[in-house]
């Protein structure tokens, strides 16, 4: 059984060093252009990743019926493609350049609200799309005191190479599998203070524990249940916030998926976790490239 951190989706960083630096001389056309002997080399010996897009793609055309894309070689191209492309952005985006691409931020009206009130709140962000836009979006709200919870068994390389780009890409990075008591009467005392904590919800934990099975795309498959037992414990709200990429433009968009603050309706987890599945499900039929979970997402239902 393959889990997705035994994967290294990201270790070519001197490529991606040399990438950048072409950018940033001759702007984004050229590096474009790169990345096609680039992916198409991925495409050629990255198993894994070949067949988790043809899969995915594969079931959300069912899902769709026969709305989105095909599961054809071309179209698992163009999907590993986009990904290439969404890890130029990130670069972008952590240079402090993030002006240099087009974006939407007319869907937050939730976030918004939330930053406002000055309320706590988990931040629930996934690989749909442009994790690192979600992360960067306290630049629009420089009064909010955002920690991201993180995953480093292989993201360590690439957290450097962000720092080397801007070392406040590193600031309140607390990482998961060194998660400790210390750490968590941390995250109380920041929702209590209006902090946000934004952590992923469509990672299964390391040890294959606390997860849920939810539909997704017409299949179940196994979600981490992390973030709403955080927010439950803590008894704070819980928002989804995504930023995917639709005809060259991030659509940033936030709903809120389950309230915890509330003793007399508090939400149940399943039904935060179904609510946060279905905006998943939404981003995917809208942007069908940008779902950037290279591994077997749906594996461990199949082999039950």
């Amino acid at each position: 059984m393959i889990h997705w951190a035994d994967l290294n989706e990201v270790s070519a960083s001197l490529g991606i060093r040399l990438l950048f630096l072409v950018y940033r001389v001759f702007g984004r056309l050229p590096v474009l252009l790169i990345l096609y002997p680039v992916i198409f080399w991925f495409l050629i010996f990255s198993k894994v990743a070949r067949r988790s897009s043809y899969d995915y793609l594969d079931r959300l055309y069912q899902y769709s019926g026969g709305a989105t894309p095909k599961p054809t070689w071309l179209n698992v191209y163009r999907h590993i493609y986009a990904f290439g492309e969404c890890i130029l952005d990130k670069l972008i985006i952590w240079s402090g350049s993030i002006d240099d691409l087009e974006y939407s931020l007319d869907q937050i009206e939730a976030f918004n609200e939330l930053t406002k009130e000055g309320k706590g709140a988990i931040i629930v962000v996934s690989h749909l799309g442009n994790l690192d836009f979600c992360r960067a979006i306290a630049k629009f709200h420089p009064n909010i005191d955002l920690t991201v919870l993180v995953h480093t068994t292989h993201a360590v390389k690439f957290n450097k190479l962000l720092k080397a780009i801007n070392p406040d890409s590193a600031l309140n990075i607390i990482q998961v599998s060194k998660f400790s008591m210390q750490d968590a009467m941390l995250l109380s005392e920041k929702i209590e203070k209006g902090g946000l904590i934004a952590i992923a919800g469509d990672r299964v934990p390391l040890m294959w524990g606390n997860t849920i099975p939810l539909s997704f795309l017409g299949s179940k498959a196994d979600f981490p249940l992390g973030a709403y037992l955080l927010g439950k414990t803590l008894g704070c709200q819980l928002l989804s916030l995504m930023a995917i990429k639709v005809n060259g433009r991030y659509e940033v968009s936030s709903k809120q998926i389950a309230d915890f603050s509330d003793p007399e309706k508090r939400d149940s987890m399943d039904l935060a976790a179904q609510k946060f599945v279905e905006t998943l499900n939404d981003g995917c039929l809208k942007s069908p490239f940008q779902w950037f979970n290279f591994y077997p997402f749906w594996q461990k239902i199949n082999h039950e």
